[in-house]
C-alpha cells in the first residue's frame, strides 16, 4: 500500500511546497511594496499671491517639476530661514528651470508676481542632468541658463564649450568660478586648462572633477570674435 500511494503523496507534497513558496513570495513582495510606499514621500511646496505653505524635509528630495503661473517674474526658495535659491528670468521655460536634489531642511517660497509650485519626491532613480549656460552679444537675454542643486559630492560626467574664451561653473553667492575652464582657442592663455576657485591647476578637462554640495550656474565667456557662446556639463544625480 505504501508503494502504491507514495507517488501521490510526493505529488501532493510538491504541490504543497509550491503553494507555500508562492504565498511566501507574495508576502515578501507585499512587504517590499509597503516598505517602498512608506519610504517614498511626495511634497508640494507652493506660493501664490494669497497663500503658501512650509515643507520640512527630513531627507533629500528630488525636484520633480516646477510649475509657474500668473506672470511670474521670479521666486526665492528660503531654507532654514535664509535665502537659498533665487530664480530671476525674463522668460521661464522648461530648459532654464531649477533642477536637482534639495537637502534636508525647512523650506518656504516667496514670489515676485504670479505663483510657483515645486513637486518633490524623496525616492528617485539616478539620472543624468545638464547644467548649461549661454551668452550673446545681441538680443535678450544676454545670458540664459538653468540652475542645479547638488546635495552630495557629484562628479562631472562630461562637458562641452562652444566659443573661443572660457567658461565658469559658479556657486550661488560667489563671484569667482568654482571651476574655470580655458579653451584651446583662448588668445591670452591657451588651454585646455582647468583651474579651481583657489587658482590651482586641476588639469586639462572638467570630466571627473567633483562638485561639492551647493547651488550652481554656468557662464560661458565670449571671445572678441564670438557671437553666441554656450557651455554645458553633465552630472549624474543619485
Amino acid at each position: 500500500m505504501r508503494n502504491v500511494f507514495h507517488p501521490h503523496y510526493e505529488k501532493a507534497s510538491v504541490k504543497k511546497r509550491s503553494g507555500m513558496m508562492v504565498r511566501t513570495l507574495l508576502f515578501l513582495f507585499t512587504i517590499c511594496v509597503g516598505f517602498s510606499s512608506i519610504q517614498a514621500t511626495e511634497f508640494k511646496l507652493f506660493r501664490t499671491l494669497k497663500t503658501g505653505n512650509v515643507v520640512t524635509l527630513s531627507s533629500r528630495a528630488k525636484i520633480m517639476q516646477v510649475r509657474r503661473a500668473g506672470g511670474l517674474k521670479g521666486y526665492t526658495i528660503w531654507r532654514n530661514n535664509k535665502p537659498y535659491i533665487t530664480m530671476n528670468r525674463i522668460k521661464f521655460t522648461e530648459n532654464n528651470t531649477l533642477k536637482g536634489i534639495l537637502p534636508p531642511g525647512r523650506y518656504v517660497l516667496l514670489t515676485n508676481g504670479g505663483s510657483v509650485t515645486i513637486l518633490l519626491n524623496t525616492v528617485y532613480r539616478p539620472e543624468n542632468i545638464t547644467l548649461w549656460g549661454r551668452q550673446t552679444a545681441l538680443g535678450t537675454p544676454k545670458w540664459d541658463g538653468n540652475t542645479i542643486v547638488v546635495s552630495a559630492p557629484t562628479a562631472i560626467v562630461n562637458f562641452n564649450y562652444v566659443g573661443t574664451d572660457s567658461m565658469g561653473i559658479f556657486r550661488i553667492g560667489e563671484n569667482r568660478a568654482y571651476y574655470y575652464y580655458l579653451s584651446a582657442h583662448n588668445i591670452h592663455n591657451p588651454g585646455p586648462k582647468v583651474f579651481n576657485i583657489t587658482g590651482k591647476l586641476m588639469g586639462k578637462t572638467l570630466t571627473g572633477l567633483i562638485l561639492p554640495p551647493a547651488v550652481y550656474t554656468l557662464t560661458p565667456g565670449r571671445g572678441t570674435a564670438d557671437g553666441v557662446v554656450s557651455g554645458q556639463i553633465t552630472l549624474t544625480i543619485n
